[in-house]
């Protein structure tokens, strides 16, 4: 099994499939439960000056959303589609689970290399790990240097005590007690020094700033805050804001900085139990609400045609599929199936979406043996948003601490939450353009548009794929490999 060095090394001097000179490189940077309220350039308490630079500079994605959960996430943007068509709309994908994003789909990374790019995945893959066919660098990643589950130790790597952190395919057993984010930004620029002819693309989904609460004391002296949890979130952040400074940096001076465009997303609404925070919005990471699914992202390059400006297109998760691979790498997709729209005329040009709807949830309406979800479903179309059923993260999280404060509220800084009406009904209407912090509930006033949302709803419904949600596997006990969470189905 080849070393991420080795592997760098051979790219740097092999050439690209289909190459075209002037094919930017592209970073995506994809970060671990960030939260509205998070960064400083949108009103946060933690300073996040170099993140703040790029948002500033480039383009800031003002109704932009991603899904409640990191696993449906990732699959959303890796695959650009609804993760309801993927079987993976709930719950997160654990070592030990024997499923994962289907091999039928094919990916981002899969459709880039083809194009000629050099393709390195960094952090965090959580999109199955129990046959190799299923891991980073089977699905279209040259490189990858990260852990497969969905959070880990940010010292030891380790997950229920076992080591979960690979260079490409081998287990990496040399860097205990080293942050990752440090080990992560390393690695990106690694990635960036290979840098041959052919253009790169680097999917940084860094570890940060998932639970668990840790950061190095160094970070925690510069933070300030009087709420221990939002004191480590802030070094947490801190030392993420310096990893992705280093990294611009180091492309200033190799000179690629004006080749290159960087894109940044959270995979979910903010943890408020662990730090972060959603404010004003209402809701937590695993609601539909838009503290879960309304999330931070911007596009930086020195060649926007528009910039320093924010965008209030609707745009999806799944849209950085055909964006990404059509109109920034300008390669031709067959979007027959795909969820995802091409965004870049309209991120660029400031001009209306295609996008007229998004799907936030999706469960099948009536009892199917094999799902435990039913009748769970939100849709936002236009500046109406529909959700029907239980919009709570009341739903199996994998087998990690599932914390019992999942609040459908507004949470304060300070921790405090202010309580919605009870709604018997289960059904709430909001004008989220009018009313973006969801307090005025509207279905009794509008039972025309909830119908109307519904039938869209059912029509969806011929299209969904039961969630997979198969136990743990006890083959899968890392124990057997040597005390390392290692694909045991092969």
């Amino acid at each position: 099994m080849c070393s991420f060095s080795l592997v760098l090394f051979l790219l740097a001097f092999s050439a690209p499939l289909v190459s075209s000179a002037n094919s930017p490189n592209i970073i995506l940077f994809v970060i671990d439960d960030l939260g509205w309220n998070d960064t400083s350039y949108q009103g946060s308490d933690i300073q996040t000056p170099n993140i703040d630079k790029l948002a500033e500079e480039g383009i800031r994605l003002k109704q932009y959303y991603v899904q409640p959960l990191c696993s449906p996430s990732r699959s959303a943007l890796l695959a650009g589609k609804y993760p309801y068509h993927l079987g993976l709309a709930h719950g997160v994908i654990t070592n030990g689970h024997p499923y994962g994003l289907g091999l039928n789909e094919t990916t981002i990374a899969d459709h880039l290399k083809k194009g000629g790019y050099s393709t390195h995945a960094v952090g965090k893959w959580d999109l199955g790990m129990h046959k190799w066919e299923f891991t980073p660098t089977y699905r279209g990643f040259d490189t990858f240097y990260g852990y497969y589950d969905a959070d880990e130790d940010y010292y030891t790597h380790k997950v229920g005590g076992y080591l979960d952190f690979r260079n490409n395919t081998d287990p990496v057993k040399d860097e205990d007690g080293t942050y990752s984010t440090f080990l992560f930004t390393k690695a990106i620029e690694d990635a960036i020094n290979a840098k041959s002819d052919s253009p790169f693309f680097i999917y940084g989904a860094y570890q940060s700033v998932h639970s668990p609460l840790e950061a190095p004391d160094t970070y925690l002296e510069k933070c300030h805050s009087p709420y221990p949890n939002r004191k480590i979130f802030c070094g947490m952040m801190l030392a993420l804001d310096e990893g992705i400074s280093n990294i611009t940096s180091l492309l200033q001076t190799k000179g690629l900085l004006d080749d290159t465009i960087i894109i940044l997303t959270t995979d979910n609404g903010g943890q408020t139990a662990l730090g972060s925070s959603n404010w004003p919005l209402r809701g937590n990471k695993a609601t539909v609400f838009e503290g879960g699914v309304r999330g931070i992202s911007f596009v930086w390059s020195t060649k926007l045609r528009k910039s320093n400006y924010d965008n209030n297109a609707m745009m999806h998760i799944t849209d950085w599929y055909p964006t990404i691979i059509e109109g920034i790498a300008g390669m031709t997709l067959d979007t027959k199936g795909l969820d995802g729209f091409n965004m870049w005329d309209t991120i660029n040009d400031d001009t209306p979406s295609p996008r007229t709807e998004i799907l936030h949830q999706l469960d099948p309406p009536k009892y199917d043996e094999r799902t435990q979800f039913i009748g769970q479903a939100a849709l936002r179309q236009g500046d109406w948003k529909l959700i029907i059923g239980q919009p709570n993260c009341s739903e199996k999280l994998g087998p990690h601490t599932v914390y019992d404060l999942c609040p459908i509220g507004w949470i304060h800084l300070n921790g405090t939450i202010e309580e919605p009406e009870v709604n018997p009904s289960l059904t709430w209407l909001f004008n989220v353009k009018d009313d973006p912090n969801e307090r005025n509930e509207l279905s009794a006033s509008h039972p025309e548009i909830v119908s109307k949302l519904k039938e869209l709803i059912e029509a969806y419904n011929a299209t969904h794929i039961v969630q997979m949600d198969p136990p743990i596997d006890p083959r899968s006990d890392p124990k057997k490999f040597g005390n390392i969470w290692t694909p045991w189905l092969d």
